[in-house]
């Protein structure tokens, strides 16, 4: 009985996290779509001249995205008993794109006119 307990529990605190993390990309793409849409109406008026560490920097968020997106069907999918394992590899997907986010944001930022 108490393993099915601890099992349980286990399930559940998976339940929440995936949520809480499903919510967090879901806001995480919007922030992305925003900053992608800031930096196409930046280039049309003429304040940002486009370069290539700035679509290395958006290439780089995008690619980082898809695999915190991924890293989250994989945990969604994991079994009860390495669930922690795959919260960890998400939880490093999330800083990877806050890094890369964080990068893209200064490095518009530096190349824009104000």
């Amino acid at each position: 009985m108490t393993q099915h307990k601890t099992y349980l529990t286990e399930m559940s605190a998976r339940a929440a996290y995936s949520k809480a993390a499903r919510s967090q990309l879901v806001e995480a793409r919007a922030k992305l779509d925003n900053i992608r849409a800031t930096i196409k109406q930046a280039a049309a008026t003429g304040r940002l001249q486009p370069s290539e560490p700035l679509n290395r920097a958006l290439g780089a968020m995008e690619v980082n995205f898809a695999a915190a997106e991924t890293q989250l069907r994989v945990l969604q999918k994991s079994g009860g008993h390495n669930w922690e394992e795959e919260r960890h590899e998400l939880d490093e997907a999330w800083e990877n794109l806050a890094r890369s986010i964080a990068i893209l944001v200064t490095r518009f930022s530096d190349e824009s006119r104000d």
